[in-house]
Order: structure tokens, then C-alpha cells, then sequence
């Protein structure tokens, strides 16, 4: 799906057992960037992936076959020219690895009916929510493939990305993105007085749901826009039944984690493992040039934004 989206090439990198069945697997993206130097990725533009394990496997053998396939991606990173190769896991990867930790998300154990669901909510939060049914905000979820859907997604998610300094993806990127996986999401809109003002695609893995790609607009704040997207969110994981919801990654302590957090999830820290094979490599966030980027960024004309964003967002992996 990336590959296709931003014409990267793909690897997949698999174990085997004794007799030649797959044990573990995991994707690669060579994703390629004039600025800020070619990375063999896994897997760029999420929160967290890593190496997929057969269910029979257990702890030790886990531990080989993820071995395995990391010393197969560094062979093959220096092949290709990448500066560095990177991975994004629940798992910890061990030196000569930098890890980073500044990234936290939070899982929310669901109940089994939205009743009882709504009735674990803080208080605050159900006050918000409350306070959502007073303004009459309107919630719908469709099919993400749906053309006009699609439009309003990607209209939301540019200005909020352009308001948070950030270059967006395109509409290619989630046309691919939809047409993959079709079946495992949903879009989700939120409406005051007929105008969109928040929406998300929601993913659903194994139980899991989370909203990978959001936004919400100016108008959004002041009547509680964003509550509304994720509490339509959890209601869809119940009913698809979901065991968990997956509030996806922010900054620990950050405004972000702190909206997240008052839905009463549990933090897990994934690790964003960097292994750096130039001298003169480093992470893009770490580069000044980023870093200006993203300060100028905030004040782009939104029809510029949505133009070159995609392109300068391409070859940047967070």
C-alpha cells in the first residue's frame, strides 16, 4: 500500500521453521528522501508494528526469529544505500540500536456494551459527551471508499496537519490506503450544523480498533468535535467487538496525551529503534531544517499546504 501510494519499494522479510513454514514476518520500506537520507523502515507513517509472530511460537522462539529477520534487514539496509534502519515495535531492540521512547500510546480495555462503556467514563468525560447531544453534533460512519467521504477526510486532515506544522498526506496516499484495507476500516464524521468539522478512519486488527489518521478544525474546539470523533470511535469498537481501543501515539505529557488520557486508558510505550549506518545520519526530527519547516509550516496558505505537502510528507517516516 505505501509502496504504491509513494512509489517505494517494498521488502518482506520472513523466518521459517525446519521445515520451510513461515513463522515470522515483517514489511520493509525503502523510504526515499533527498533531504533527509534514504531509510529502510518498518513500518513508516504508524505508531508501531514489528515483526509478526506465528500464535504456537513461544517467548524464546520469538526472540530467534525476530534475530533472524534483523540481521537479514541490516545486510540488506547497506545494499540500498539507506542511511538508516529503522523500526517501530512494542518490542525493545538492543544496542548498537538507539532507541527512542518519546512516543507513548494508550490502550483503553473496553467493556462489553456501550452502556457500560459510558458508565466507566470519567465524569469529565461524560459531561463532554453530554454537553455533545446539548450542540447537537451529528456522527456518521460509512465506507471509506465512498468518494465525497473520502474528500472530507482528507479536507480535515490537511488543515488540522497544516495547524499542527506538519506536511500532509495526499489523497493518493488514502486511496491507497482504503482500497487495501478496505475491509478492516471505517470512516468516521462528525457534523455541526451540516458542515464537517472532525473525522478519522478507524482500523479494526484482531480485536484491536484505533484512529490512525484524524483531524478536527478550529470549529471543532469550541463544541467538543474531537470527543465526539473518538467517542464514536470506542462505540464502533464495541460494537464490532473490539477488546481494546488503541488511542494511537502523542508526546507523553503533551495536550494531545493529556486529551487522551482523561478517557481513563492505560499508557504503553512502544520503542522507535534507529540504527544508524552513515556518520553523518541522524533522525529527521533532530534536523534544523525540519525543525523550521514545521514552525513555518503553521502559517502556509491551506490550498499550498495541500499541494507540496505531500511530496515534502513522503520522504519524511513519522
Amino acid at each position: 500500500m505505501v509502496g504504491s501510494a509513494y512509489g517505494y519499494d517494498s521488502f518482506y522479510l520472513l523466518a521459517q521453521d525446519s521445515r520451510g513454514r513461515p513463522i515470522a514476518g515483517v514489511p520493509f520500506i525503502f523510504v526515499r528522501s533527498l533531504l533527509y537520507g534514504n531509510e529502510l523502515a518498518s513500518m513508516p507513517y504508524i505508531d508501531y508494528g514489528g515483526v509478526c509472530h506465528d500464535d504456537s511460537l513461544d517467548s524464546a522462539a520469538r526472540d530467534a526469529a525476530d534475530a533472524e529477520i534483523i540481521a537479514h534487514a541490516r545486510e540488506l539496509a547497506p545494499k540500498l544505500r539507506a542511511k538508516r534502519l529503522h523500526i517501530r515495535s512494542l518490542r525493545q531492540l538492543q544496542p548498537p540500536f538507539e532507541v527512542s521512547t518519546e512516543k507513548v500510546t494508550q490502550h483503553l480495555v473496553l467493556a462489553p456494551t456501550v452502556e457500560e462503556q459510558l458508565r466507566r467514563l470519567p465524569s469529565e468525560r461524560r459531561n463532554r459527551l453530554k454537553r455533545i447531544e446539548k450542540l447537537g453534533l451529528s456522527v456518521e460512519v460509512s465506507d471509506p471508499t465512498e468518494p465525497i467521504g473520502l474528500a472530507d477526510l482528507c479536507a480535515v486532515y490537511s488543515e488540522n496537519m497544516r495547524d499542527l506544522g506538519s506536511p500532509t498526506h495526499g489523497r493518493r496516499f488514502f486511496s491507497q490506503l482504503v482500497s487495501y484495507l478496505r475491509e478492516r476500516l471505517s470512516l468516521i464524521r462528525v457534523r455541526s450544523s451540516g458542515q464537517v468539522i472532525a473525522a478519522g478512519l478507524a482500523m479494526n486488527f484482531r480485536g484491536s480498533m484505533t484512529l490512525p489518521w484524524t483531524g478536527a478544525t478550529a470549529q471543532a474546539r469550541p463544541v467538543y468535535g474531537s470527543n465526539a470523533l473518538y467517542w464514536a470511535g470506542i462505540r464502533l469498537a464495541i460494537e464490532s467487538g473490539c477488546h481494546t481501543f488503541d488511542f494511537g501515539r502523542s508526546t507523553f505529557g503533551s495536550g494531545i496525551y493529556e486529551f487522551k488520557r482523561q478517557w481513563g486508558p492505560t499508557p504503553v510505550q512502544p520503542y522507535w529503534s534507529t540504527l544508524y549506518l552513515s556518520p553523518r545520519a541522524s533522525a529527521p526530527r533532530q534536523r534544523k531544517s525540519l525543525q523550521t519547516i514545521s514552525r513555518l509550516w503553521r502559517y502556509m496558505p491551506l490550498g499550498v499546504a495541500r499541494t507540496v505537502g505531500p511530496g515534502l510528507r513522503r520522504g519524511i517516516s513519522n
